[in-house]
Parts: C-alpha cells; sequence; structure tokens
C-alpha cells in the first residue's frame, strides 16, 4: 500500500501507449494514444487516486502522447498547474542530449511549496532517470508504468542528489491486471 510522507516525491510516468507508427501518418512527435490505452491511462489513475497518490503538479513532455497521458490524470486529478516542455522530448536534439541532466534540471525548477511532482516522459529516458535518482534499483518501465520516488527529508528540488532517493512504489498497468484492454 501507498505511504505519503511529507517528504517531497516524484512520480515518474511513463507515457501511455501511442497507436502503431505504421498506422499513423505522420511524424513521432504527433502520435496520439490509442483508445484502449486511454482506457487504461484512466483506470490506472483512478487506482493511484484511491490509494493516495495526489501530485501537486505536472511536468510533461510535449509530445501528443505525452500530453494526452498527462491530460488524462490531470483531469481526473483536478490539476491545472501542468507544463509541457519540449526538451523533455527523447526526439529533439537527441544526439547532443544528457536525458539525465534534461530531467533533473526540469525538477530543479519545481517551486519549493511543491510536495508531489510528476513528471511524464518516453523510455528510454525515463527508466534511466529513475535509475540515475535512486541507484539503479528501477526495472525497464513498461508502456504506463510510474515509479514514486521519495527525496530524503533534508533534500529540496533544488538540491536533489542522485542515487539518493528511495522507491516508494512502482505501478505497471499488468499489476492492475489490465491485459485484456491492452
Amino acid at each position: 500500500m501507498y505511504h505519503n510522507t511529507k517528504k517531497k516525491q516524484i512520480i515518474l510516468v511513463r507515457h501511455a501507449q501511442a497507436i502503431e507508427a505504421t498506422e499513423f501518418d505522420g511524424v513521432d512527435f504527433d502520435r496520439p494514444l490509442s483508445s484502449k490505452w486511454r482506457e487504461c491511462a484512466l483506470i490506472m489513475t483512478r487506482y493511484l487516486r484511491l490509494i493516495g497518490v495526489k501530485p501537486d503538479c505536472v511536468i510533461a513532455s510535449s509530445s501528443i502522447r505525452t500530453r494526452e497521458t498527462a491530460e488524462i490524470m490531470c483531469e481526473q486529478y483536478k490539476i491545472a498547474n501542468i507544463s509541457f516542455l519540449d526538451d523533455l522530448y527523447i526526439g529533439f536534439e537527441s544526439k547532443n542530449r544528457d536525458g539525465n541532466q534534461v530531467h533533473l534540471k526540469r525538477i530543479k525548477q519545481t517551486p519549493t511549496d511543491t510536495d508531489i511532482l510528476m513528471l511524464v516522459g518516453h523510455n528510454d529516458d525515463i527508466t534511466k532517470f529513475a535509475r540515475y535518482l535512486c541507484n539503479d534499483e528501477v526495472p525497464t518501465m513498461k508502456k504506463w508504468s510510474l515509479v514514486v520516488l521519495s527525496l530524503p527529508a533534508n533534500m529540496n528540488w533544488d538540491s536533489i542528489t542522485p542515487g539518493e532517493l528511495s522507491i516508494l512504489y512502482y505501478l505497471t498497468p499488468q499489476f492492475l491486471k489490465l491485459e485484456e484492454l491492452i
């Protein structure tokens, strides 16, 4: 069971499944979520609410599939504080980009009054970033999986030290037995 302490927490979310690239006539950035995964994202968010996971604000990649994943979640939570950021999309400048540093920079900009921050992103970046924050304890994140990480009591957003965060919770669609939807 999820236990919300007064420590600051980061919820790292891998976006839900987009429609297949072969079924989409456009660029990767613009691929929307599949209808089955929209339903899955809705159910997963309802489950999170039931166990007490409630972010204060959300940042997400600006790609369509991450936007849609974040918007489904924010609608369920009634969160208006959401930012869509181009640099969180892995397609932008991917050859010269250190995803861990991009994500860390964005998290360090979180307002101090935020207790729980949700970041919606892409794999492989999101898995690598979770491992970077908590010393490689996170399995490869499946589509629409998430990990809740806790900052040590003496750590704030602007002083995050990689390797020092703890895993509180890891959730996958398979955990909720949503295979029939996906």
